[in-house]
């Protein structure tokens, strides 16, 4: 099994900028997904390229704020989504729960694939033609959406998308992600199946049968500590960043990869 350490949401804050760059320089990750939404885009854009890790980086698309970071007002770079009261309240998006989920807003795709393209092209604008642009990371709530289903389709065939994190594990037996799986099936695009850390660590049973896995953390610094503060589906407190990794190098066989390491997906996750 080859296991990918990526860190979310570069972008989102100066905190968390901060420890995602500390992470990448003490070896605790090996990729990262940028979002090109929020007002600190540029300060981590600054630390890509000061810190010479361009090519580990990828785009992490974004269709809301965030309620971690309260201060990231994240705007969208297109205007229909910005007039959109689906996705937004006065030009800027909305928390977790401003996003369509009745099949009646399928209609919604054409406001969410030019969103896409649009932070598409505005990460290869400032990342200069330095990073991976084959691979592509979402937040794992907004997935079993509709309309971005329909969008997906078509961005990742527009774009030669080759992978996507598109499941958490404990989405796997959602009717709903079953449905949108298939409309969005492209036959050159492997559907990465991904999960928090410490859900991995305590389910690992579940992963037995994958070649590739895409664990996630959130580096940030709470009160001078460095954390990991993904939500954790199995209640756990926060931990410490090296003793989250350091636990996890313990516990498993695998080989630690990034996404770049990654050149053949025959053996991918279909």
């Amino acid at each position: 099994m080859k296991i990918i350490v990526n860190a979310d949401d570069f972008g989102r804050s100066k905190e968390r900028n901060q420890a995602i760059d500390d992470a990448f320089r003490q070896g605790l990750i090996s990729s990262a997904g940028l979002i090109v939404t929020g007002k600190y885009m540029q300060d981590a854009v600054d630390y890509i390229h000061s810190g010479g890790y361009a090519d580990r980086i990828h785009l992490h698309l974004n269709l809301s704020t965030s309620m971690i970071d309260d201060d990231s007002e994240d705007v969208p770079l297109t205007e229909a989504m910005r007039k959109d009261p689906f996705f937004c309240t006065n030009g800027k998006f909305t928390p977790f729960d401003g996003l369509p989920s009745s099949f009646s807003d399928i209609r919604k795709w054409k406001v969410v694939y030019h969103e896409m393209a649009a932070q598409y092209h505005k990460f290869r604008e400032v990342t200069k033609g330095k990073s991976d642009y084959g691979h592509i990371d979402f937040h794992l709530w907004y997935n079993l959406t509709w309309p971005v289903t329909v969008a997906l389709k078509l961005f990742t065939r527009r774009y030669g998308i080759h992978s996507v994190r598109f499941i958490g594990m404990h989405q796997r037996k959602s009717i709903r992600f079953l449905l949108y799986r298939v409309i969005c099936w492209n036959p050159h695009v492997r559907f990465i199946p991904s999960s928090n850390i410490d859900y991995y660590l305590y389910n690992q049973e579940l992963y037995s049968k994958y070649s590739l896995i895409e664990l996630y953390c959130h580096p940030h610094y709470k009160n001078g500590v460095f954390l990991d503060d993904s939500p954790s589906y199995l209640k756990h407190e926060m931990q410490p960043m090296q003793k989250q990794i350091q636990r996890l190098k313990e516990s498993v066989g695998g080989e630690f990869v990034s996404w770049k390491d990654c050149c053949n997906w025959d053996n991918a996750v279909k």
